[in-house]
């Protein structure tokens, strides 16, 4: 062989190799990609069960109170939760924190700025010194889980 078509064997075995090289390191990005797409996939599942349960829960603990108070005006416009209802108090505390465990989940998860995540979900202002902020502040609550779980099916 001559001293050209030496030159030119090894330029083209190198040129494959470099190629085969971005092939493979290719192939390795999209298998990480996917192991990535599946993990994301599981913890958005996860968060839209927990956040139907929490859901669920909250319409519940909702319905109860409005049926309790749909004979008595006054106690459903007086009633303060200072006046003793620690039970009530711990159960609507619960909810809330759970929401909020939910949505800073939601957030790591979808990698948005705070800012941004707050654009799409401004979190809700809770007031439960009445029953009747109970119901509005779990109104308001509940239409923020709702719109949570229709992002996370977006996403899956």
């Amino acid at each position: 062989m001559t001293q050209n078509k030496l030159e030119e064997k090894e330029k083209l075995e190198a040129e494959i190799a470099r190629s085969l090289s971005v092939v493979k390191m290719k192939e390795a990005y999209k298998q990480i990609e996917e192991v990535e797409k599946s993990r994301k996939k599981s913890a958005i599942l996860s968060i839209n069960e927990r956040l139907s349960l929490n859901l669920r829960k909250s319409l519940d603990f909702l319905s109860v109170l409005l049926k309790s108070v749909s004979s008595n005006e006054e106690f459903f416009f007086n009633f303060r939760l200072s006046d003793g209802f620690t039970g009530i108090k711990s159960e609507l505390d619960a909810i809330v924190k759970t929401y909020k465990s939910i949505r800073f989940d939601l957030q790591r998860n979808i990698d948005v700025k705070n800012e941004d995540f707050d654009k799409l979900f401004p979190e809700p202002s809770i007031n439960f010194e009445t029953c009747n902020n109970v119901a509005t502040s779990l109104n308001c609550l509940n239409a923020q889980m709702r719109d949570m779980q229709l992002y996370c099916q977006r996403l899956l």
